[in-house]
């Protein structure tokens, strides 16, 4: 198997690229499209992980309010408060994690590396 076979077999049997991705990865001859696009879905794969983060700590706000419903009113007030900023900000951060990211970077990576020219 050449090297323009194993990209294009990588690249079909990643879902997530889009079609620009898909047609200069193939190619292989816009490196700068190609290191944007790496350190996008890079970023992105991060923002995966802090909206996964932020939703343990809403689980775990949630327990709160749930444990402490018979609290005081200042108390059960402030658990809420943070239960309902956390939840604000799960339903920004979720549309953005329908993708796996960090896979999509990482395969960019590897047909990155397939298309470097070899030094000696």
């Amino acid at each position: 198997m050449d090297n323009i076979s194993a990209v294009k077999v990588l690249v079909d049997n990643e879902k997530g690229l889009s079609a620009d991705e898909r047609v200069k990865l193939v190619d292989g001859t816009d490196s700068i499209y190609i290191d944007s696009r790496l350190d996008y879905h890079k970023r992105l794969a991060r923002r995966q992980t802090a909206s996964f983060v932020l939703l343990v700590l809403f689980a775990l706000f949630a327990f709160g309010v749930v444990m402490f419903a018979n609290a005081d009113t200042f108390t059960a007030g402030v658990l809420k408060g943070l239960v309902a900023g956390y939840l604000a900000a799960l339903l920004v951060l979720v549309p953005k994690t329908t993708k796996n990211h960090s896979r999509i970077a990482f395969v960019i990576s590897v047909v990155k590396q397939i298309n470097s020219p070899k030094q000696a």
